[in-house]
This record gives structure tokens, sequence and C-alpha cells, in this order.
């Protein structure tokens, strides 16, 4: 009988417990109007290549703030094994009560390991890109969901492949990438279910000589928030893509396709002005599998 109370205590504090978690924040999603947020992420990639192909590997969502990786390709090679990692600075000021503005440069590591006719090895690092992009609130949450859109170019980009040592200075690429996004939550206490919905539209572009229009992509992710105490939250979900073809000089090298990964974070609030969060995910396609991990720290200036 002891026992058995013992129990039935330990069930009602942890359902306490649960019941004074606080759920996702919006303004984790968007900043408050006259708000600034600085935000600072690392994120590591290992990507295994299975075609040849002179194209480079766009990863990333893409959606709201989290920014959009080109991940340099190796010309006439059909095995690759490469460690990315990007360094990335977003500013985040919110106008009014309903608009948010980003800006965001991000800064590249690689080292490309290489089993074609023979074993090789390389490293690099350089600018990544500039993006620049809004985020609109159309909706609070209510009695029914909430719902976000927003829009981001990626500006400037900076192209490397690693052909030889002289392509190793690449080119300026301008406004060759854009996402276009939809985010919506709605919370039953201390759960928030949220989805994500994207469209990454990507223009032609000139790459070794030749002339590159990697596929369209079209996404849609489904996640799960759960606070398990008031500064700590845990989230899970999938991630669906549908890609367009790849095409090289007007001629397919890739074709269209559906792929599946799977997304895993945790959130944890040092304070009321600083949130730390790790995410790690998956995903493969006909031509290459990516396993990803980023740590974002993000500061509330005012």
């Amino acid at each position: 009988m002891i026992r058995r109370n013992k129990i039935w205590l330990i069930l009602i504090l942890f359902a306490f417990y649960i019941l004074d978690a606080q759920p996702l924040r919006v303004d984790e999603l968007f900043t408050k109007k006259h708000s600034f947020r600085l935000e600072t992420s690392l994120y590591y990639a290992n990507i295994q290549r299975r075609n040849n192909t002179v194209a480079p590997v766009i990863v990333g969502s893409g959606l709201g703030t989290y920014p959009v990786y080109t991940i340099p390709a190796i010309i006439n090679t059909a095995q690759t094994n490469q460690d990315y990692l990007n360094l990335a600075f977003s500013a985040r000021y919110g106008i009014t009560e309903n608009l948010e503005i980003f800006a965001s440069p991000s800064f590249f590591y690689q080292y490309t390991n290489t089993s074609d006719t023979g074993f090789s090895s390389q490293n690099s690092y350089d600018f990544n890109n500039f993006n620049m992009g809004l985020i609109y609130q159309i909706k609070k949450e209510g009695k029914y969901p909430s719902l976000f859109i927003g829009a981001t170019p990626v500006m400037i980009e900076k192209v490397i492949s690693g052909g030889d040592q002289s392509s190793q200075i690449g080119k300026m690429e301008y406004f060759k990438n854009y996402s276009f996004f939809a985010t919506s939550y709605y919370s039953v206490d201390p759960i928030v279910f949220l989805v994500q919905g994207g469209f990454r539209m990507n223009l032609e572009r000139k790459f070794e000589g030749h002339r590159v229009k990697m596929g369209n992509v079209f996404s849609l992710s489904p996640m799960v928030y759960f606070a398990i105490n008031p500064y700590v939250s845990i989230n899970f979900g999938i991630r669906y893509e549908y890609k367009l073809k790849d095409r090289i000089d007007g001629k397919t090298v890739l074709h269209q396709g559906s792929y599946i990964g799977y997304l895993f974070g945790v959130s944890y609030e040092v304070n009321p002005d600083l949130m730390v969060s790790i995410d790690a995910n998956n995903i493969g396609t006909n031509a290459y599998d990516v396993n990803s991990i980023n740590l974002l720290f993000s500061y509330k200036v005012k």
C-alpha cells in the first residue's frame, strides 16, 4: 500500500511539473514590435554523393530565418564524402506587430574525400552567402491556428567547385535562389503542433562553363513541440520534399523525385533573453545523403 501511494504521488507531481511547463513561445518564431534579436548558428553536415554531377548540393530549409547552404561540387567524380561546416550570423527586427525583417551572412569550411578512379582529399573555406527576408503574421493563434508567411532571397552567393586549384577562387552569383514559406501552429498545453510548408526556386546559373538549372523544391514539415519543463522543450517531425529535374546545358541529369527525412531537436532557455537549441536531421535523395546538426544561439537585445 505504501509503495502504491508513492507511485501515485510521483505521478501527481510529474503531472503538475508538465502542466507548469511552457509550450513553444511565439517570440521564438516571430520577433515582437521594436524588438531586436541576434542569432548565431553553427551548422555541420556530412554529404555522401552517389552521382557524377557538376551541380552543387543545396541543403537547409530556407524556412523563416533558417538559411540555405550551397555546398560546392567536385568535377568528374562519382563518389565523394564531404564534411561541411557553416557559421551564420542573423539579425532580426520586428518592424510592426505583424512584420519582421532579417538578414544573415554565412561562411563555410569543407573537407572532401574523393574515391573514384583513385583516392584524394582537399579542403576549402570561404564566404558562403548573404540573404535577407521577411516574415508576416497573417493571423495570431486563437480559436484557430496561427499563420505566418515569408520570403527569403539569397542576395549574394559564392559559387566554388573543387575541380582544380584555380576554381577555388570561385565567383559571386546574385539572386539565384528564392525561398517562400508558410508556418502554422496550434497549442494544446504543453504540446504545440506546427506545420511548415515551403517552395524553393532555383534560377539557372553558370558553373564551370556549364548552364546549370537545379530543380525547384516543394517541402512540407509537420512537427510536434513538447515542453518537458519551463526551460526545456523537445521537438520531432518529418520533412517531405519533392524536387523537380536537374538540368545541365538543357539536358536532364537527375529526374524528379520525392524524399522523406527525419527531424529532432532540443531547446533550452538559459534566461528570458537567451535561447539555445540543437537540431538534427537527415534526408536522402537519388543523388546524395545528408545528415546534419545545427546549433543555434538566439539572444534578444531589447
